[in-house]
């Protein structure tokens, strides 16, 4: 470094002193062999030493990144350039020449003691107050065993962990800057609670940032468990005695849809259930919802009977006009394919609404 940029460093004040003090620290280092600096003897003549220029090691990159000198990890001419002025400057803070701190360097950049190793040494290396990895909040893995959500809920049980913790442990791998906990805040914060968060697609979770759509996938799974494990099933065979008994099969199933979902159940003769079926997804409408669509699985199974269940995604279950219309047009072709009609039931957040038990059928 020149005189005239000797000025620029020292008014910069912070700087000078993380210089310093990383000069201090790699100076006092002793690596035992040349091998541990990153130094290679060559085979043709022993007595001679060579090693990779640190501005062009990738272990090097990774380590400067860390400590949060350089942008990226990826080889680049500014990079290169920004890694040759870091030397430069710990060299002139410290009073020693480029080419003994940067051997130096090479022996924490080659994974002596480093924290720039593909595994991060923390508790080995001398550099962590400089290093913004480690001046973070520490991840998961970093915590005490008392204090990490997956061994408490095992020591504990899940009733002691909250529901940050238990998304934490189902999204499982942090990122570089945020613990799985931290993502599961940040995910809570945004959407509020579970129930909310359940209808979101994986696409909307994975534009959270620390997310991406392996945690978004992993998430709605949980959420979809959550959902089966709380619908009381309606296998076939079993007898269908009110549309309470339609409530507590598809409330779960229904009701976190953004759209308009059509189901049909079939029964037989002693109302029970033969099966059911997805008609259509979308506006509850004449358009949407053919005469023929619901009626030929119906034929197809010789169901007795059928039952019609459609969701409400704004969570008020009360039937609209249109509901009304397309129910009286379905019950009109019943009466000519010889398939009751016994009800047609409306899911909301939490509540529905039956056309029968109304006297709207």
């Amino acid at each position: 470094m020149t005189s005239a940029e000797r000025p620029s460093l020292s008014r910069n004040s912070h700087a000078c002193k993380v210089y310093r003090l990383m000069a201090e620290k790699l100076t006092s280092t002793s690596p035992k062999s040349k091998r541990d600096l990153g130094v290679y003897v060559s085979e043709e003549d022993p007595a001679a030493v060579q090693h990779l220029p640190l501005d062009a090691s990738p272990a090097a990159r990774r380590m400067f990144h860390r400590i949060g000198f350089v942008k990226t990890t990826k080889d680049s001419h500014t990079t290169r350039e920004r890694i040759k002025k870091i030397i430069s400057n710990v060299s002139t803070v410290s009073g020693g020449d480029t080419a003994a701190v940067e051997t130096v360097f090479a022996a924490y950049a080659d994974g002596a003691k480093a924290v720039c190793g593909q595994i991060p040494l923390c508790g080995e290396c001398t550099l962590t107050e400089l290093c913004r990895y480690f001046r973070k909040r520490p991840t998961i893995k970093e915590l005490p065993q008392s204090e990490r959500p997956r061994e408490r809920l095992i020591a504990m049980g899940e009733e002691s962990l909250s529901d940050a913790e238990l998304l934490g442990i189902i999204i499982r791998d942090g990122t570089p800057d945020a613990s799985a906990v931290d993502l599961a805040r940040k995910i809570l914060f945004k959407y509020g609670d579970f129930k909310s968060l359940a209808t979101k697609t994986t696409g909307e979770l994975a534009m959270i940032k620390g997310i991406g759509p392996a945690k978004a996938a992993q998430v709605k799974a949980a959420m979809a468990i959550a959902r089966r494990f709380a619908a009381i099933p309606l296998t076939s065979g079993k007898r269908v005695g009110s549309s309470e008994d339609i409530f507590n099969h598809l409330h779960e199933r229904l009701r976190d849809r953004r759209q308009e979902t059509f189901l049909l159940l079939l029964l037989d003769s002693k109302n029970r259930i033969i099966k059911d079926l997805q008609i259509s997804v979308g506006s509850l409408s004449s358009s949407m919802v053919h005469p023929r669509e619901v009626f030929a699985p119906a034929i197809r199974e010789s169901a007795a009977s059928v039952i019609f269940v459609h969701n409400h995604p704004s969570g008020d279950p009360t039937p609209s006009q249109e509901d009304l219309e397309i129910t009286n047009r379905l019950r009109e072709v019943s009466n000519v394919v010889g398939i009751k009609v016994l009800d047609h039931v409306i899911i909301g957040a939490g509540r529905y609404v039956s056309l029968k038990d109304k006297g709207l059928l």
